[in-house]
């Protein structure tokens, strides 16, 4: 076997070896031990609760919708004579306005024509007896506050409505049509149905008007007899 090619020299022995001992050991210890009793503790409680309308999945971002209003626990079995009275009458009132207050007839023929409670003036005793009517009951069923309005001064309504409607029945007979043609025309024309029925429920309302006063409590310049309940 020949020598190798002059010139050519023999690779080195490799990285020298280590020295004694071996290679020298990792720094002490390493990284350093946690700081006394480990990592800090979490926030209490954990993570902060969500904002409104973020919950659990599945959760409605939006408030529950308002359930059905409560049924008003107000007996209308429980409404007295006298309550029953005072309403009745404004209602009744009130359906007299739509007859007729004047009315003009011919002789064989009848009635011919006329005005209603709600001409002229005379719907003012009837307004008037039918707010009295409407607070009472309002009182009656809880929406308004007892004392809010005195009884007294319903009675004092009531009884407005029915001096004003004397005045209206005084008017019809007086009355000739407007601007006074049927004066000298050979019809007769006074109070029809209408003013005589209003001018009973507005006395009927003064009346019931005064016993809920008695009822309650309340002081009238006078007695009035009859039931309070």
């Amino acid at each position: 076997m020949q020598p190798p090619a002059p010139g050519y020299a023999p690779p080195p022995g490799g990285y020298p070896p280590p020295a004694a001992g071996g290679y020298p050991p990792p720094a002490q210890s390493g990284y350093g031990p946690p700081a006394q009793g480990g990592y800090p503790p979490a926030a209490q409680g954990g993570y902060p609760p969500a904002a409104p309308g973020f919950g659990a999945p599945g959760a409605s971002a939006y408030p529950p919708a308002a359930g059905p209003a409560r049924a008003s626990s107000f007996d209308v079995s429980k409404i007295s004579r006298v309550g029953w009275g005072v309403i009745g009458a404004a209602f009744l009132t009130l359906v007299a306005s739509f007859f007729n207050f004047w009315s003009v007839s011919v002789a064989g023929y009848g009635s011919a024509a006329g005005y209603s409670g709600w001409s002229l003036w005379w719907w003012i005793p009837v307004v008037l007896a039918v707010a009295v009517g409407v607070v009472y009951a309002l009182t009656l069923f809880g929406i308004m506050k007892p004392g809010q309005v005195k009884p007294e001064y319903l009675f004092y309504g009531a009884a407005a409505s029915f001096v004003l409607m004397i005045i209206v029945l005084i008017h019809t007979f007086a009355y000739n049509g407007p601007y006074g043609v049927l004066a000298d025309t050979g019809y007769s024309s006074g109070p029809g149905f209408g003013v005589w029925f209003a001018l009973i429920t507005t006395l009927a309302l003064t009346y019931f008007t005064a016993l809920a006063v008695q009822g309650s409590g309340g002081k009238l310049p006078f007695k009035v007899p009859g039931p309070t309940a």
